[in-house]
C-alpha cells in the first residue's frame, strides 16, 4: 500500500502534473522528504511563492469503499498572507453541508467545512491551532461523510511533520 502511494505521488508530481498544471506553476521544487511528509515550493510567473507539505493516509476506513487518493496538505501563500492553511482532499465529494472532524492524538478535535472533495478550516486562527497541535502530535484522524452518506475516516502519521513544516516555513519567508 505504501509503495503504491509513493509510486502514485512520484508519478503524479514528476510526470502527470507538468501536463495538467499551468506553466505559471510548473516551477516546483521538492524541498525534501521528512518521514511521512514531503515538502515543496513553487513559484508563479509573477514570482509569488507557494510552499506546501503533503501526506497520504496510513489507513482508510471502511476498507470496502473506493477512497480514491486522499491527501492532507499544509500550505503557506506569503503574497496572500496565508500561513498554515489546512486542506484535506478525498477522491469523492463530501455530503453537502457536512463538516469534517479532525482528531489529533484522540484528544484534540477540530472541524473543517467541506466543499466538493475538499475540506478547510473556517479561519486562519483555526488553521494555526491545528498546525500547532499537529506539530506536537503523533497522528491525526480525519472523519467525514461522503455524498452517498458513507462515513469515512483516514489516519495520517505526523512523523516528520515538524521538519517538513520548518522546511516550507523557511522557504516561504
Amino acid at each position: 500500500m505504501i509503495k503504491k502511494s509513493l509510486l502514485f505521488l512520484f508519478t503524479f508530481f514528476f510526470f502527470i502534473s507538468p501536463l495538467i498544471i499551468p506553466k505559471a506553476f510548473a516551477a516546483r521544487v521538492h524541498l525534501g522528504s521528512y518521514k511521512d511528509w514531503d515538502a515543496f515550493v513553487q513559484k508563479s510567473n509573477d514570482g509569488n511563492k507557494i510552499c506546501y507539505m503533503i501526506a497520504m493516509p496510513k489507513s482508510s476506513s471502511p476498507r470496502n469503499l473506493k477512497h480514491g487518493k486522499p491527501f492532507l496538505t499544509i500550505t503557506h501563500r506569503p503574497a496572500l498572507k496565508i500561513k498554515n492553511e489546512v486542506n484535506i482532499v478525498v477522491g469523492y465529494n463530501f455530503k453537502s453541508g457536512s463538516a469534517v472532524k479532525v482528531t489529533i492524538d484522540k484528544s484534540r478535535n477540530y472541524y473543517l467545512f467541506t466543499d466538493g472533495s475538499g475540506a478547510w478550516a473556517k479561519t486562519s486562527g483555526l488553521d494555526a491551532l491545528i498546525s500547532q497541535a499537529m506539530k506536537r502530535g503523533s497522528n491525526v484522524v480525519i472523519r467525514g461523510v461522503s455524498g452517498r452518506s458513507n462515513a469515512t475516516s483516514y489516519r495520517f502519521s505526523l512523523s516528520g511533520f515538524t521538519a517538513a513544516h520548518n522546511a516550507i516555513t523557511k522557504s516561504c519567508r
